[in-house]
């Protein structure tokens, strides 16, 4: 038997195999490129979008809750002048919104900065941020307490209340940044200045501590205390200061 007639049934078997593993090869790359497709359609938003997207929300719904403390004033016999009284002695509610609505927003900006330093985020991390949207969400109470009871015999108590969701909120926010720190989330040009930034949040706890302690027997002084704090981490940046 010739040789030719061997190798022709030989190279048909051969050449079918072939064309069966560009086929295979060719389903298997489609089936790859659909899942790789679907995992990006169902991937979460890159970074911390989501996350930030969700304390948005948080803050938004707390800083809005801060007007329900203002009340239209109830009169026995409206007059202008009965008016003008009743609004101006509501004074301690428009000094309590607008304190904790400042506190509010510069809670806001520093946790909006903060969060612009990291490269993603970490499960220590969701909760922790979760512990700081806690306490942002307690913020109208203690506000409504003290506009009430400010010129009391309570004062003292409500005052302590106040000072004392401050220095929860500084806490929150060393955790915060202690758990970015470990989990190695912060970009490279601020972990450089991790020292100075981490005095900044340090000093915090503790001022706050100090106007707790002075809120029950000066209940003005240790509230006005917690508001000058508010005004200095409204100045406090993540980026390194370069020398005059």
């Amino acid at each position: 038997m010739s040789t030719n007639h061997l190798d022709t049934p030989r190279a048909s078997w051969m050449d079918s195999r072939a064309a069966f593993r560009r086929r295979l090869a060719d389903r298997t790359v489609r089936e790859r490129a659909k899942i790789a497709q679907e995992n990006l359609i169902m991937a979460e938003p890159p970074g911390n979008a989501r996350l930030e997207a969700f304390s948005d929300g948080v803050f938004a719904i707390a800083i809005t809750l801060l007007v329900l403390d203002l009340k239209v004033p109830e009169l026995e016999h409206v007059s202008p002048t009965a008016l003008r009284a009743a609004l101006l002695a509501q004074w301690p509610a428009y000094l309590g919104f607008l304190t904790s609505f400042l506190t509010i927003l510069i809670i806001w900006v520093n946790h909006h900065g903060l969060f612009r330093q990291l490269t993603g985020h970490t499960r220590p991390l969701l909760f922790t941020n979760g512990l700081l949207l806690l306490v942002v969400t307690v913020i109208p109470f203690p506000t409504s307490l003290t506009s009430r009871f400010i010129l009391t015999d309570g004062a003292g108590v409500a005052a302590v209340l106040y000072c004392a969701t401050q220095l929860a909120l500084a806490l929150a926010f060393n955790v915060i940044w202690s758990a970015a720190y470990r989990g190695h989330l912060i970009q490279a040009d601020v972990r450089s200045n991790y020292a100075q930034i981490r005095r900044g949040y340090r000093a915090g706890p503790l001022l706050y501590a100090l106007a707790t302690l002075l809120a029950y027997p000066y209940p003005l002084l240790g509230v006005g205390l917690c508001a000058g704090l508010a005004v200095f981490f409204a100045v406090l940046s993540y980026e390194r200061q370069n020398p005059a």
